[in-house]
């Protein structure tokens, strides 16, 4: 049974809805790309996440994209650059938004880019800000996923953050890029359920 998510517009089920990429069957090899979305904490988030991804994926190969400044991410050649990294230099990617939930929107541009590139993705949502998350997905047509990061907007003591993103939220990371789509997610089910994490999952 889906859940109805009753922040959504009302013209949402006549909206197209887009497949995301297919995910991959591990990480444990794979070229792993971290997006920062331009905001002070985005960095120090994605630093404390390589270095737990490195220690536990020796054998993959981490890269990082980062943009100047969150709006950025509007200019077409700035999402197109997004979408050549991507497509060019990683198999699965994580993005962080860092500072206040606002730039959630951004972040969900900057993925989607990345899932029409063909890559797997996933954000790393402040628990305060899921809701933007879910509605600024659904307002771009696509259902991305996300983790609860655990990690409070602003945050920048890295000795805190790593001890946020504990070895289970690592492992929600690795399962959202792992985990085969739904039907929602492949772009076959109707738009009025939410984007992520729905009970018909199993």
């Amino acid at each position: 049974m889906g859940i109805l998510d009753p922040t959504v517009p009302s013209d949402y089920d006549s909206r197209e809805i887009h497949a995301l990429a297919p995910r991959v069957d591990d990480v444990s090899e794979k070229r792993i790309g971290l997006y920062d979305n331009g905001k002070m904490a985005a960095e120090p988030v994605l630093a404390v996440l390589r270095e737990k991804l490195e220690d536990r994926y020796p054998e993959a190969t981490i890269s990082t994209h980062a943009k100047e400044a969150k709006h950025v991410v509007q200019d077409p050649d700035e999402l197109e650059a997004v979408r050549e990294w991507a497509a060019e230099e990683i198999d699965v990617c994580v993005g962080a938004i860092g500072d206040c939930g606002s730039c959630t929107k951004f972040l969900t541009w900057g993925l989607q880019a990345v899932e029409e590139a063909g890559v797997p993705s996933v954000g790393l949502v402040d628990e305060g800000f899921v809701l933007d998350w879910q509605s600024n997905a659904v307002e771009r047509g696509y259902p991305l996923r996300y983790v609860d990061s655990a990690v409070r907007s602003e945050v920048r003591d890295r000795d805190l953050i790593a001890e946020r993103l504990t070895p289970a939220v690592l492992d929600e990371i690795v399962g959202e890029l792992t985990r085969p789509l739904t039907e929602t997610e492949r772009g076959m089910a109707p738009r009025r359920e939410t984007t992520a994490r729905r009970e018909d999952e199993a």
